[in-house]
């Protein structure tokens, strides 16, 4: 378990180990700079300056408490909403799309909160902490390309090899088989909602407060792999449905190659953008195959969240340069 404020070392010691800066960003700063002073920023550029700054040091146990919170906390807001819905004459066998909808809505929300509420036991919540910040657009969109033909090399061999006949029920759920408002709302749902929740749970949180405690243990580089396939195993084995067994078994061994993908591309570009555009990206193809007709929805959904992951990142200010303490 980690501190925070970080102690100061002992006189003539070395000073503890603390989350290496991402790729791009400034390199550790000496002199005055290392008291709060200006060093170069992300691009080298002095008048891009910001001031350092060291990232939290967010451990295992709270990722791992997070998780749970956040699996709890969605149980007990679906039981509510169970419960405010039944006199309104709902089956709770087979619910309506309305309530599908609120429920993965307030799941995506629950999970945010979760991953917020236990960085927050390191240091107060900086969206740049969570990789929501300007970074280097040729080396962040180079590893984004990579990551996602990656992805699709092993899902076309995965399919040659098992051919996973599987899938999710999340479409029928929603409703989005019947077309209109419907299919909107579920592509609103599929392809923006569940990016940003998952990306942000997962990625910017969950995965780094591994990383940050097994690199302590074993080295950088056995954090980074073993971080990124326990991340990768838990966000595949969440897309389980105990209902459809069998339907989506197959399709796991997909989903956790892609966690791990996605781990990988956060970590060398140190964005969270990229992730959720990949996120949003592989939705957008997965609810065109499973929603009928839906490919004009899902398009201006998926263009709408890459082209905002490519925008935003542009507008934000820079931000401080993490670099080790």
């Amino acid at each position: 378990m980690t501190s925070w404020p970080p102690q100061p070392p002992p006189p003539g010691g070395a000073a503890p180990p603390s989350d290496p800066a991402p790729p791009g960003d400034a390199a550790p700063a000496s002199g005055a700079a290392a008291l709060g002073g200006r060093v170069p920023g992300p691009t080298g550029d002095p008048a891009t300056a910001g001031s350092v700054q060291e990232l939290p040091r967010w451990a295992a146990w709270q990722a791992l408490l997070g998780f749970i919170a956040a699996y709890l906390g969605t149980a007990t807001v679906i039981l509510i909403v169970s419960i405010v819905a039944l006199p309104a004459g709902a089956k709770l066998d087979h619910p309506p799309p309305a309530f599908n909808v609120i429920g993965v809505l307030l799941q995506d929300l629950v999970f945010i909160l979760a991953a917020l509420a236990f960085a927050a036991i390191s240091a107060r919540p900086r969206t740049w902490h969570f990789g929501l910040r300007r970074t280097r657009f040729g080396r962040t969109a180079g590893w984004a390309a990579v990551g996602i033909v990656a992805y699709v090399t092993f899902a076309g061999a995965y399919q040659a090899l098992v051919d996973p006949q599987g899938k999710q029920s999340i479409a029928e759920a929603l409703g989005v088989t019947h077309g209109g408002a419907l299919l909107v709302i579920g592509g609103f749902v599929v392809i923006v909602m569940a990016p940003i929740a998952e990306e942000f749970f997962f990625r910017a949180f969950f995965y780094r407060a591994l990383r940050n405690s097994i690199s302590r243990w074993l080295g950088r580089g056995a954090g980074v792999l073993l971080a990124a396939g326990l991340t990768g195993f838990i966000f595949g084995l969440m897309h389980l449905e105990p209902d459809h067994f069998k339907e989506t078994l197959p399709l796991i061994p997909l989903l956790v190659v892609l966690g791990v993908v996605f781990c990988l591309v956060y970590e060398k570009t140190g964005s969270l953008f990229a992730v959720i555009g990949l996120h949003a990206v592989v939705n957008m193809f997965g609810y065109m195959v499973v929603a009928k007709e839906s490919w004009i929805v899902a398009l201006a959904f998926g263009s709408a969240m890459v082209s905002a992951c490519i925008v935003i990142p542009r507008l934000l200010p820079r931000a401080p340069a993490p670099v080790p303490t």
